[in-house]
């Protein structure tokens, strides 16, 4: 398998935070960064999209989901009305005028569906009319287009396709322009209103599902654990949350009136001051079992510098900060310095410009890491300063220079294993009396003899983990929520959208999905039961290629599956694999369901592709040809 060795870099030396890759475009600006590879552009799971050829909308960036297991890319739209002037189709509209032409172009022409296009339907004089939203202004954008053909979607829980009308629209994602066919539909249910699918991924781009907004990165701003911004006029303090996806603003008074899809509230300031506003309604979210409305806000970082923030409206009145920033917009917009505060007042600085003169240490907001050659898990910190080991608990013996603390941590096999360490110093915390100790600390590959205080776990914590203080790195500290374990990047490799992948003993092509949050595997006969008070599952695997194979497993999760407009909601039970593709080997979620009907009996999705996979949604077999 040819990886893309760590050690190629882009123009800027801190690319991917720690993943690397070659590039053929040496433009590269703050404003319009480009990641390539083979002249392709790199694109991670999910991307800003513009819509190039629309006035009044193409400044607006709208989420993007990009998937290579979809064969066409479609967006959300309202009001879709199809109708003909041709006279044997003027008297029929929509799905009854789709249906028809469907029809008649099966039984009248010889045409492949693979092959329909704009010419198939030209003919019969259709147009389509339809309806999109500017989620910052409200505004209602009415687009009109030739129907360019009819795009005939599998359902999962129907034997007959969805109907959908497939217009030509420029789509721009990372400078990259691209007049492609759009299928519209209803994705007001998905937090993507666009999926970008193969008719724009072919040819054109790579995709790497370890990360989000891949293509932002290098022009997002560099911002301290906790800001000052402005709002409507009003200053607010900002803070940041790792376990929160949505962000949320401290509102009171709020009014949705659905009718007009306007959401009006008073924004509270840092000092008390009040604010009536009035916002599009983008949908309701629901939290905590509680309907709360979305909306774009526009947050004012510096003079020079705005940034759309999609927030849920609550009360805050209890919280020092009034906007908590959550991972998906500290994703699209931001590179966050956990050793400083308010660096926002001297001005907003790019990512790209911010570390031009040194390489800080950049993080997940969880890690792997080894501490003596015990694996451990660690997590970013705003408030620890000095690293800080917790474990159950810890005895201190003799005094002075003979001072020495015991504790315990688990061992790569899972046993416990006591670890004695000279203590340097003592550290008190409040009424707390903390060792310092020192031992060899592996994060991002590099080695490195570290001292860290020992704490004991809270009462709801149950396994010792480490605490990646500020102070870890003289070029300071950047947590970076766009991707999962940063400090163990794995090498990256190309693979096509279909590949052998192996499974319990056996060898069979699998598709590759970057819009599949968990792989999926075909399993019949799923009977779900208890042993010994666990949760489990038999099931019986086949596919095409002749393999079959019962299996046993315990039921780790259960999943429910986000269905396409009038389907039902599917829910299968998850179990652990083993799955190897090429040289990359990883025990990952499995989510069950008869695939007996589908071409490839198993989805590798992001769970898997994240290790490290750049997918080719228009190549096969790049690791190996089929046999």
């Amino acid at each position: 398998m040819k990886k893309i060795p760590l050690a190629l870099t882009l123009i800027s030396t801190l690319v991917f935070s720690h993943y690397s890759m070659a590039t053929t475009d040496t433009s590269h600006t703050t404003q319009n960064p480009t990641y390539q590879l083979d002249g392709k552009s790199v694109l991670g799971r999910t991307e800003n999209v513009y819509l190039s050829g629309v006035a009044g909308l193409s400044d607006i960036p709208f989420v993007g989901k990009i998937d290579t297991g979809a064969e066409t890319t479609s967006m959300h739209a309202e009001d879709i009305q199809v109708t003909s002037t041709h006279p044997d189709y003027k008297n029929l509209t929509n799905q009854e005028l789709m249906l028809a032409l469907t029809e008649e172009v099966i039984n009248n022409s010889d045409v492949a569906y693979s092959d329909w296009d704009g010419s198939t339907f030209e003919p019969f004089d259709t147009q389509v009319s339809f309806k999109i939203q500017n989620p910052r202004t409200g505004k209602m954008e009415q687009i009109e287009a030739p129907l360019e053909r009819v795009s005939m979607i599998r359902s999962r829980t129907s034997s007959t396709p969805i109907l959908r009308p497939t217009i030509k629209m420029s789509l721009k994602i990372a400078d990259q322009e691209l007049e492609t066919d759009v299928n519209l539909t209803d994705r007001s249910h998905f937090s993507a209103p666009i999926l970008i699918g193969k008719t724009f991924l072919a040819e054109n781009a790579l995709v790497f599902a370890g990360y989000d907004y891949l293509q932002e990165q290098e022009k997002s701003t560099v911002v301290g654990r906790k800001e000052v911004v402005s709002i409507g006029g009003l200053s607010v303090n900002a803070s940041f949350s790792f376990s929160n996806r949505y962000s949320n603003l401290h509102a009171i008074d709020i009014d949705v009136d659905k009718k007009s899809n306007k959401v009006t509230f008073d924004m509270v300031s840092n000092d008390g001051q009040k604010q009536e506003m009035s916002l599009p309604l983008v949908r309701m979210l629901n939290v905590g079992g509680k309907q709360r409305p979305l909306v774009y806000v526009p947050v004012q970082l510096s003079k020079d510098t705005t940034r759309d923030i999609l927030v849920y409206l609550r009360d805050r009145s209890g919280s020092e900060s009034q906007l908590r920033i959550g991972t998906m917009a500290a994703s699209e917009h931001f590179m966050i310095n956990s050793n400083a505060e308010n660096l926002l007042s001297g001005g907003a600085e790019s990512f790209q410009d911010a570390t031009k003169s040194g390489e800080p240490l950049i993080i997940s907001p969880e890690e792997d890491i080894m501490l003596d050659n015990f694996p451990l898990k660690a997590v970013a910190s705003f408030t620890v300063s000095t690293p800080v080991l917790k474990v159950e608990s810890f005895e201190i013996t003799g005094s002075g220079d003979n001072a020495k603390v015991d504790f315990f941590l688990m061992d790569a096999d899972g046993e416990p294993k006591k670890v004695s360490k000279k203590v340097i110093k003592q550290l008190k915390v409040g009424s707390d009396t903390r060792p310092v100790v020192s031992a060899d600390l592996v994060v991002s590959g590099k080695a490195q003899q570290r001292e860290f205080a020992l704490d004991v776990l809270d009462k709801n914590e149950k396994a010792p983990y480490f605490i990646l203080g500020k102070k870890m790195a003289k070029e300071g500290v950047y947590i970076n929520t766009r991707a999962d374990y940063l400090s163990n990047a794995e090498p990256l490799f190309k693979v096509g959208h279909v590949e052998l992948v192996e499974v319990s003993g056996m060898t069979f092509p699998a598709k590759l999905d970057t819009g599949a949050d968990v792989s999926s595997m075909n399993a019949v006969n799923i009977k779900r039961f208890k042993k010994d008070g666990q949760d489990m599952v038999s099931f019986t695997y086949q596919n095409n290629q002749g393999d079959k194979q019962d299996f046993v497993k315990p039921v780790i999760d259960v999943m429910r599956i986000k269905a396409k407009k009038g389907e039902e909601v599917n829910i299968r039970p998850v179990v652990e694999m083993e799955v190897k593709l090429g040289d990359l080997e990883k025990k990952v979620k499995v989510n069950l369901q008869d695939r007996s009907r589908f071409e490839y009996s198993m989805i590798l999705g992001k769970n898997f592709l994240k290790y490290g996979a750049l997918v080719s949604s228009d190549e096969d077999y790049v690791l190996g040809k089929k046999k």
